[in-house]
């Protein structure tokens, strides 16, 4: 493995962190906004 095909696998490996954090908190933003809307009334 060059050296260019490691940092491609660090980096793919990278982004797929950031995906699944990403994804994470989109859910928890939703399931926090839609108990706000709960508890105000809305």
């Amino acid at each position: 493995m060059t050296d260019e095909e490691k940092e491609i696998a660090r980096l793919k490996k990278a982004l797929k962190e950031a995906e699944l954090e990403r994804d994470i908190l989109k859910k928890a933003i939703s399931i926090f906004s839609s108990s706000d809307k709960k508890n105000t009334g809305l």
